[in-house]
């Protein structure tokens, strides 16, 4: 099958060409929406049986470029954490893979859409891809998709603290505790996993930079480079604080906080 491989991270597409290589041939990789639709306006879609494509993109999901392709490719959906695009694809009905991706459930996603690519007729008697994502995209945004808008946080024996989400600077993991700091230089315990805290979060707003530390856009005061093709993030009420950004995911970050 000839594959278009849409990623926004460099170690997760290698991952993906890897086990694809030597039974597939793999037509290119596009890491934004400004990628996808630049490639199907050059004509280059009659190349593409199957499209691989990550959900969250530096410039916004990728249902948004995914609903202009102009034929009938099937999708396979990949995500690492999102709740309700999981849902929305059980009630449409098309397939997803759950990062890390594992090479036995790609191969038997693969063997799904196999007979539908094989033969003209299912895709002439079937729904457009195109029509899918549109329906797609229509039910997850007319779901009301609520982020968390605040932390209620122990504080002595009787209180509790209310942090606005506003007022994060960043959360981190160390030895075990996830701790969320607030703009104003403080620091709380969390009750919840980092895996936890990102779900419930506008990605927007934060983005898991790395497997330590989840940042807001808001407390980020500036970039800068750092060894071998990394990125260092300073945020303003921890100057001393150094969240690096691996080479694979620069690129990224740096479509999130320009957009």
């Amino acid at each position: 099958m000839n594959i278009l491989i849409i990623e926004d991270e460099q170690s997760s597409a290698d991952r993906l060409k890897r086990m694809l290589e030597g039974e597939h041939e793999i037509v290119g990789v596009c890491a934004s929406n400004a990628e996808v639709r630049a490639f199907f306006a050059d004509g280059q879609h009659v190349e593409v049986n199957l499209i691989l494509s990550d959900i969250q993109l530096g410039d916004g999901l990728s249902f948004e470029s995914l609903k202009t392709v102009p034929t009938a490719i099937p999708v396979i959906f990949t995500t690492a954490f999102d709740q309700y695009a999981v849902q929305a694809f059980q009630f449409n009905s098309l397939d997803y893979l759950l990062k890390p991706i594992d090479s036995e459930e790609l191969q038997a996603a693969l063997a799904k859409v196999k007979p539908i690519i094989n033969s003209q007729l299912s895709i002439v008697n079937s729904p457009s891809t195109t029509d899918a994502i549109a329906q797609l995209l229509a039910s997850v945004k007319s779901q009301t998709i609520r982020y968390r808008e605040r932390f209620l946080i122990p504080h002595r024996a009787d209180e509790y603290l209310i942090v606005p989400v506003s007022d994060v600077s960043h959360i981190t993991i160390r030895d075990g505790v996830v701790r969320l700091f607030t703009l104003d230089g403080k620091s709380h315990a969390l009750n919840m996993t980092l895996e936890e805290a990102e779900s419930q979060l506008d990605p927007q707003r934060f983005m898991r930079v790395n497997r330590q530390f989840i940042v807001s856009a808001a407390a980020v005061s500036k970039l800068s480079t750092y060894f071998l093709g990394k990125m260092r993030i300073h945020v303003a009420a921890f100057p001393d604080v150094e969240i690096i950004v691996s080479k694979d995911k620069v690129a990224t970050v740096k479509r999130w906080l320009d957009s």
